[in-house]
């Protein structure tokens, strides 16, 4: 394996983001026909309750993060090159989606306080105090301190430490099960979050990259240890989060164990095995970003247009709200992600005019071992095409109009607050 896009990567990204599209819209039906008793009714209760859609493809999506994003790190000027290509590839989607939302809000008279919105620009609106428009972005701020934290660790030369490593791990996972369990003993009432149990799932997919790809004495060891304290921790928090209804094992503990589980299981094998290589699961897999984003307004949108009743039409209407997220997430990918993307990379690397540009990766279908599975060619591999002054002048401007939008928002909101504004 490499550090380019493989097809199974891209597979495994498709994967994550069908599952958890597929566990709001049931859960969407659920709450918008509570009573019903239709047959998609009954079938959404049925996959809700054994299962937990959600939480496998949020594993699923920690795990290929953990085990791709800090090995980017890496060239001349590494963290600026990291920062900036992180920056354009993460918010000019986000603040797109952030818009409709708030348009849409606006439109329906329920628009969002002025303060809210410019929090959410920064991917961090917790620390402000503000809720996420969409709830569903939550991961987001997950992925945004795990950037931060592998950056640090990179800095201080100890990415691929595996004991400093570990150490830091074990202490995510005891910085949400400490305060749980004094709570639940009554020695103390120290606050309670998830965080630190989410980012040690992005650790574990990091370990197993330093172990199935490179080969590090004591990663075997340090990524079994990980995982097994993550179990440990998941059923030690599980009956007070249960109690508390606060969402983190919201199904119940053997929905959400066997989530965790199966998604170690497929990412395990899927990386052995460099499957699934499905040319339309990579197609999907490139614009499960776009994805995430977008599927929460296309539901609905067109729930409010037709709403869900719980009887078998409800299919229909959920196989169009998949089809209209693939075709709106395909246009954002190339409109936004792609062009974004390549400017980032232009502006890292410091290159003037001429760049290179990122067309889709290419499938190579040609027999790999006597496999017929495509296999994903590197993007860049034989292109040095130059970006011609027009097209150049079409992605810069609007490109860095976005980024200048983003910290002035975050500028408008820090005034904002200081001068406490309504």
């Amino acid at each position: 394996m490499t550090r380019e896009r493989y097809a199974h990567l891209d597979g495994l990204r498709a994967v994550a983001a069908l599952a958890v599209m597929v566990e709001h819209l049931l859960g969407d039906l659920l709450r918008q026909a509570p009573n019903a008793t239709g047959p998609m009714s009954l079938a959404a209760r049925s996959v809700v309750e054994s299962l937990s859609l959600g939480r496998f493809g949020v594993a699923l999506f920690f795990l290929i993060s953990g085990f791709v994003v800090p090995f980017s790190i890496r060239g001349e000027q590494p963290l600026r090159h990291f920062a900036i290509s992180r920056l354009f590839r993460l918010y000019p989607p986000l603040w797109l989606a952030l818009a409709v939302i708030a348009t849409v809000a606006w439109l329906s008279g329920d628009a969002p306080p002025m303060g809210t919105v410019l929090a959410n620009m920064t991917m961090a609106p917790l620390l402000f105090g503000q809720p996420w428009l969409s709830p569903i972005y939550w991961t987001l701020f997950v992925e945004l301190v795990f950037y931060g934290l592998v950056a640090l660790l990179f800095a201080a030369g100890m990415l691929r430490h595996i004991g400093a490593l570990l150490g830091v791990g074990l202490g995510l996972i005891a910085a949400t099960v400490l305060p749980v369990q004094l709570r639940m003993h009554g020695i103390a009432v120290l606050p309670v979050q998830y965080l630190g149990m989410h980012l040690s799932f992005l650790f574990l997919g990091l370990f197993l990259r330093l172990w199935l790809v490179e080969r590090r004495p004591g990663a075997p060891l340090a990524a079994s240890a990980l995982g097994l304290a993550q179990l440990a921790a998941i059923c030690a928090v599980s009956s007070y989060s249960l109690a508390r209804g606060d969402h983190f094992i919201m199904e119940g503990l053997t929905p959400v164990l066997g989530a965790y589980l199966i998604a170690v299981a497929i990412f395990l094998a899927a990386v052995r095995l460099e499957r699934p290589r499905s040319a339309s699961l990579a197609g999907i897999g490139l614009i499960s970003y776009a994805m995430y984003l977008f599927h929460g307004p296309v539901n609905a949108a067109v729930y409010r247009a037709l709403p869900l009743t719980g009887q078998a039409g409800d299919l229909a209407l959920m196989l169009i709200c998949i089809g209209l997220t693939l075709a709106l997430s395909w246009l954002v990918h190339r409109l936004v992600e792609r062009p974004m993307i390549r400017l980032g990379r232009k502006l890292a690397s410091g290159r003037k005019a001429s760049a290179v540009q990122m067309p889709e990766p290419k499938v190579d279908r040609r027999r790999q071992g006597g496999h017929g599975a495509p296999r994903m060619i590197p993007a860049h591999a034989g292109q040095g095409t130059d970006i011609d002054d027009h097209e150049l002048a079409t992605i810069v401007g609007p490109a860095i109009a976005s980024v200048m939008l983003g910290w002035l928002a975050l500028l408008a909101y820090l005034v904002w607050k200081i001068a406490d504004l309504p």
